[in-house]
């Protein structure tokens, strides 16, 4: 119940953000979902944007923002025993690599085509995914955090790993980045990071895009929109 509510917020977050398809000709939807094959399997939420750099610029500067922040519904969510764990499990990250995960960073970070994915809500665990390119990239507060975080190699790349201690010390994960195909890769998991630069370089079995795109293929002129979202169901 409570993941279905965190996921019905999202929801509202994305049709407040998004607007109308561009109306330029359909490509093939292996193309349009690409960042799906990025993603290790067993996601429980996919949204990916087609520019989320420009829809960050246009969410920061709108008064939906304003209005989302004000209603009653963030209100109650906001003093609900989910939200704080998740504020006090962000912290905990944001202590641990030296960084702030807020909105502005967020703004930052974002490149074109983009995409999360939640494997737990509970805790936190989940891959981002953003077009951009290398020089960029590279600029990012998060990057220039490089020499605070290990080093480490996967068998399809390098990625810059930092132990995360959170829940009161009863929880130990990573945070882990990574660049590899013009993309910057972030995830809370570093089984997570291998897997997905693994996609990234070869996208298999154990990516999400066969999953997505079979719900999207069931969908009759299916057009992946500014902001597409999808959901394993079953699982909420």
């Amino acid at each position: 119940m409570r993941s279905s509510r965190i996921i019905l917020l999202i929801a509202v977050i994305v049709v407040g953000m998004s607007h109308r398809s561009d109306g330029q000709g359909a490509r093939p939807l292996a193309e349009q979902l690409r960042l799906a094959g990025v993603m290790p399997r067993g996601g429980l939420v996919y949204v990916q944007a087609r520019d989320l750099s420009a829809l960050m610029k246009m969410w920061l500067a709108s008064t939906a923002r304003d209005r989302f922040r004000k209603s009653s519904s963030f209100s109650v969510f906001s003093e609900s025993r989910v939200y704080l764990k998740l504020q006090e499990r962000k912290k905990d990250i944001e202590t641990a690599v030296g960084v702030g995960l807020d909105e502005s960073r967020l703004a930052e970070l974002a490149g074109a085509a983009s995409a999360v994915t939640i494997y737990d809500i509970g805790n936190l665990e989940m891959v981002f995914v953003t077009e951009v390119g290398r020089e960029r990239a590279i600029a990012t507060a998060l990057f220039k955090q490089a020499p605070q975080f290990q080093e480490r190699s996967a068998p399809s790349g390098v990625y810059y790993a930092r132990e995360v201690s959170t829940d009161g010390g009863r929880l130990s994960q990573q945070f882990c980045f990574a660049y590899a195909g013009g993309r910057l890769i972030v995830t809370t998991t570093e089984g997570l990071m291998i897997r997905a630069l693994a996609n990234s370089a070869s996208a298999g079995d154990d990516s999400m895009l066969q999953d997505v795109m079979a719900t999207a293929g069931r969908a009759r002129g299916f057009t992946a929109h500014e902001i597409t979202m999808w959901l394993d169901q079953a699982r909420l």
